[in-house]
């Protein structure tokens, strides 16, 4: 993006081809303690990554092209059956391939988010094809399941980061944009903190 806030620095390990129409955006923690650990992963060919990184002290990184999807969304979950909104026919469908015998649980759940992939947005969560990603730097507690609370140059880079996207892509704050571990099988307090301070506009 063409902003002075906004330090360009993309790495092609992390771009995996023309990304689809832009319908939303997925936030995501590092689970480490620093900007440069992760930019150095991107740099040694990491595959894995997303299109913005917030360093602790609040700056903005651009870490690859909004016209190239990234792998971060990973593995889906069903979109209505999370919330309570599958008609019957899909209910069947869903809890059939999730306990579908012969299969190990990583492939059941493989098989739920391909089948999921073959819907369109918003029937099902962000994809990797129709989102961009912005990981905010932050270590994960095992102890208490919870990430450390982000710092406050960080939660107003963040607003203003995606102030920018929801106005460049047309889109919905309150519909259009996610916590990673509500939609895919991460860490479930994954983006959580972040999302909550978009939408209540207060730190938590």
């Amino acid at each position: 993006m063409n902003d002075n806030n906004i330090n360009v620095k993309q790495y092609k390990a992390i771009e995996h081809g023309e990304i689809s129409k832009v319908k939303s955006i997925v936030l995501h923690r590092t689970a480490g303690s620093s900007a440069i650990s992760a930019l150095n992963g991107y740099a040694s060919g990491q595959k894995v990554g997303a299109h913005f990184l917030i360093a602790n002290d609040g700056k903005i990184y651009q870490t690859a092209s909004l016209e190239q999807l990234c792998w971060h969304v990973g593995i889906l979950y069903a979109r209505c059956m999370i919330e309570k909104s599958c008609d019957p026919k899909e209910l069947t469908t869903v809890t059939a391939l999730l306990h579908q015998k012969g299969f190990s649980f990583s492939k059941r759940v493989k098989n739920v988010s391909r089948h999921e992939l073959g819907k369109t947005y918003p029937l099902r969560y962000p994809s990797n094809n129709d989102s961009i990603g912005i990981e905010v730097v932050g270590r994960y507690n095992q102890s208490t399941n919870t990430f450390e609370r982000p710092t406050n140059k960080q939660f107003k880079s963040l607003k203003f980061l995606v102030d920018l996207l929801v106005k460049e892509f047309s889109l919905n704050l309150k519909n259009d944009v996610y916590a990673h571990g509500v939609i895919a099988r991460k860490k479930k307090a994954e983006g959580i903190q972040l999302l909550q301070y978009l939408v209540i506009e207060a730190t938590p």
